[in-house]
């Protein structure tokens, strides 16, 4: 019995290879697309679940009220956090705290001697780290002890690709580095390269004891640290919370009191930081929850959208089985028996879709990585997707409901057909189904609408922010780093590199600052009037520039004057320092326009100064950070010490090659021994639209990819509907219709149902758009092209579709359609 099921199988899905390609096709597009949505859902889920203390590792984070009401909540904290927290609480047993050196240093350089030549390369992910860090976390290591790599001062922990790359094949262990040229260093470990679920990234480590033995540990100021608590199994974190508001009062209760803030400390679930973290000082772009539930709905639906697609294709075939039913009836077969046999094609086409899907996702699973811009392949059966077994429940459990869920509907109905009127003929002119069919098809245009409006929503916000005002010149300013091997001569060196600067053709100007566009500023401090006290304070980005800034960046000065090369200062408290502050910072001061800050007094605190000073310029609001931020308030001031961290040069677009080359040279000349690096500010600030790219590169991957499947449901459904109406389009043509005026007829029923879909999807669309673009502070308007323009290009892919469809039969000939029924 089952070889005669197999045999009519088979020789069914031969002579209707059409349909059964396009069902192959649509199940294993759908199948292929819900894997590599269920593989991002579940990459982007699993950050930083490798740790073994994943369950009770937290990072102490810090919001603020009162006078500091403006400071967002931080994701660093005070140094002395951490060993504050274990000496009080008995449900901390451990803590580890870590900090960029780029808080310290303007640039870092290790350098290596192995007798032949010095290695010396920039590094820009070093951290300073206690020495608990590889016993708090596990970050595994290649080489070396982690209890004990990071206990001595002088101690360097590097990874894996930075022990090829300084040491090849040498054991790196032993040797010693020199950090910025002057710090010898000794290698005590190689770690595994950081893998890409970490919500921290770094590539060297080095033993917070090389800050000195106590260093930290009762400092409460400078809250620029990142510290992580572990916490003993089955404690009640609500419970420990409740506890901070007296910790806070013990430590900082004088100095909130003498400054008018409050502090508020929050444990975070290590586990839960990047999907549903969006903190000031994130260590790294964090993803967001909201976008992988929805991503997983998309992945669901177009999965479904393919199944209905099989019922539509399946149905449509229904005349064309019908005869073989009422036949097989008559001569004996039962209602289960063919039942079964409708059932054993919906498994082979499931399984053969599904051997095409694996086939599809070998071949694409690297392209879809560069795609994404992640690794999120590697590791499938180990510590992946694959090493979970519930993915393979639900392969197996999505293959067998596949296989019922649409074998079921077409087996049930095919099997219900009466002998004697499918012998007559009379099935064919049944409209059974029809309505269910239409509203499945409606379903999908609704859901292929919201998908093209959500990209295209997506990439006019990107596009809006990568092309928007920001208020400054970034293009063709070419940023080099500052020397990190520097001695009492920096100074000289800095102005003989700027005058050379100054007299190359190719530059078109330059400005030396502490700080770039596109990143967030390194200091903050209070702020106020100078006749206020510290009550009045607020918070404000530094910025050390020089009187080159606003003109290379051609930045706006709406009031009074910009700095002079004379104006630079060394924050006497007994003479007047000259400052710039931008908009936000004069709203904040309580000045009512730019003109009247000017002349006005102010003091901001710098570390033990709180020099006096003249607002002397009020600079225009320009976009520090990306667009999703509001403008930072920043106040600038001219220092007399060569304190910079970047050279911003203003280049000559005609010919870059020469210019960088060019800088190089008069680089390399004014500090020997540095190695020259540099890019360009516009490919930098656009690094923290990557989240975002990555978000628009997948939502408009899975919305083409909805598109196509819910076209193949159209061709079901367009072909259901024709060859129920051939008879009438025979009698048509014969009564003198023309060919246009049959497409027209023949289409009219599926622009009413994307007529209908719009009319569904556009609320939707407006909610969901609206809830997404409140996350930017600076966001497109939803304008009428974005509720206008998906359906017009669905209603265009539509009617291509059917047009294509119906072609053929519009241009048969007459006698053939009416003899065919």
């Amino acid at each position: 019995m089952l070889e005669n099921y197999l045999k009519i199988a088979r020789r069914n899905l031969w002579r209707n290879r059409t349909f059964s390609a396009i069902n192959i096709f649509g199940l294993a597009i759908g199948l292929v697309a819900c894997f590599f949505v269920f593989q991002y859902v579940y990459f982007e889920s699993t950050y930083d679940r490798f740790n073994k203390q994943a369950d009770n590792l937290y990072r102490v984070t810090i919001s603020y009220s009162g006078s500091f009401a403006n400071v967002a909540p931080t994701a660093a904290n005070h140094p002395a956090v951490g060993p504050a927290m274990k000496a009080d609480f008995p449900e901390v047993v451990d803590y580890a705290r870590f900090v960029s050196t780029a808080l310290f240093f303007n640039a870092a350089t290790l350098s290596y001697d192995d007798g032949v030549a010095v290695k010396t390369f920039n590094e820009g992910n070093i951290f300073l780290a206690d020495a608990s860090f590889f016993t708090v976390f596990s970050y595994p290591l290649v080489s070396g002890d982690p209890k004990t790599c990071l206990k001595e001062a002088n101690s360097v922990v590097i990874s894996a690709s930075a022990a090829r790359k300084y040491f090849g094949t040498k054991n790196p262990i032993g040797q010693t580095v020199k950090f910025s040229g002057r710090m010898p260093m000794k290698v005590t470990a190689v770690f595994a390269d950081v893998p890409e679920n970490s919500h921290i990234k770094f590539d060297i480590l080095v033993s917070w004891a090389t800050a000195g033995p106590n260093f930290g540990n009762d400092m409460w100021t400078w809250p620029e640290y990142y510290n992580y608590v572990v916490l003993a199994p089955g404690t009640d974190v609500a419970r420990l919370e409740a506890k901070f508001p007296a910790f806070i009062e013990k430590y900082l209760g004088k100095t909130m009191r003498e400054l008018n803030f409050r502090s508020a400390f929050h444990l975070q679930p290590v586990t839960s930081i990047h999907l549903n973290s969006n903190l000031l000082k994130e260590a790294e772009p964090n993803g967001s929850q909201k976008e992988i539930y929805f991503l997983a709905i998309i992945g669901v639906f177009i999965l479904f959208i393919a199944w209905i697609n099989y019922i539509n294709l399946s149905t449509a075939r229904s005349m064309e089985r019908a005869k073989e039913v009422g036949l097989r009836k008559v001569v004996g077969a039962e209602k289960q028996q063919l039942i079964t046999q409708f059932l054993l094609e919906s498994f082979i086409i499931n399984l053969l879709a599904l051997l095409l899907a694996i086939v599809i996702i070998l071949g694409l699973i690297q392209p879809f990585n560069s795609f994404i811009g992640k690794d999120i392949s590697r590791g499938f059966f180990t510590t992946g997707l694959g090493h979970e077994p519930f993915f393979w429940l639900s392969v197996v459990l999505v293959f067998g409901v596949g296989s019922l869920l649409v074998g079921s509907y077409p087996a049930f109905v095919l099997s219900s057909f009466l002998p004697a009127k499918v012998l007559k003929g009379l099935v064919i002119k049944s409209n059974t189904g029809i309505s269910l069919r239409r509203v499945l098809v409606s379903f999908q245009f609704v859901l292929s609408i919201i998908l093209i409006a959500a990209t295209f929503v997506v990439f006019k916000q990107f596009s809006f922010m990568r092309n928007g005002n920001l208020g400054y010149k970034k293009d063709q300013v070419l940023i080099v780093k500052a020397p990190a091997i520097v001695d009492s001569t920096i100074g000289n060196k800095y102005g003989f590199f700027k005058s050379e600067l100054a007299n190359t053709s190719s530059v078109l100007g330059a400005t030396a600052t502490s700080d770039i566009p596109g990143n967030m500023i390194r200091y903050r401090n209070s702020v106020r009037k100078a006749e206020q006290d510290k009550q009045h304070n607020f918070t404000s980005y530094l910025m050390e520039i020089d009187e080159k800034f606003l003109p290379t960046y051609q930045i706006e000065l709406l009031a009074g004057k910009n700095f002079e090369a004379t104006d630079s200062s060394s924050l006497r408290p007994n003479a007047y320092t000259k400052i710039l502050i931008n908009e936000e910072v004069t709203k904040a001061l309580g000045f009512r326009s730019p003109e009247e800050a000017v002349g006005k007094e102010v003091k901001f605190e710098l570390g033990q100064n709180t020099p006096l000073c003249k607002v002397w310029g009020v600079v225009k609001n320009f976009h520090q950070r990306s667009m999703k931020e509001k403008y930072d308030p920043i106040l600038f001031y001219y220092p007399s010490w060569s304190d910079w961290k970047y050279v911003s040069i203003n280049i000559k677009a005609s010919d870059a090659d020469r210019s960088i080359a060019d800088v190089e040279t008069l680089y390399k000349n004014a500090f020997p021994g540095n190695p020259f690096e540099y890019f360009f500010l516009d490919e930098y600030f656009n690094r923290q639209y990557q989240a975002d790219r990555r978000l628009g590169n997948v939502f408009g991957l899975f919305a083409v990819l909805a598109i196509v499947v819910a076209c193949m449901g159209l061709l079901g459904l367009s072909s259901f509907v024709i060859k129920l109406r051939t008879k009438e389009i025979g009698i048509r043509k014969v009564l003198g219709a023309s060919v246009s005026g049959l497409l027209v007829l023949i289409s009219r029923d599926f622009i009413k149902l994307v007529g209908i879909a719009s009319i569904l999807a556009v609320p939707v669309i407006y909610y969901i758009a609206k809830i997404w673009l409140d996350n930017y502070a600076f966001h497109i308007d939803l304008g009428w092209m974005i509720f206008v323009i998906p359906p017009v290009l669905l209603l265009t892919i539509t009617l291509i579709t059917i047009c294509a469809q119906s072609m053929k039969t519009a241009l048969k000939n007459p006698v053939k359609s009416l003899r065919s029924e």
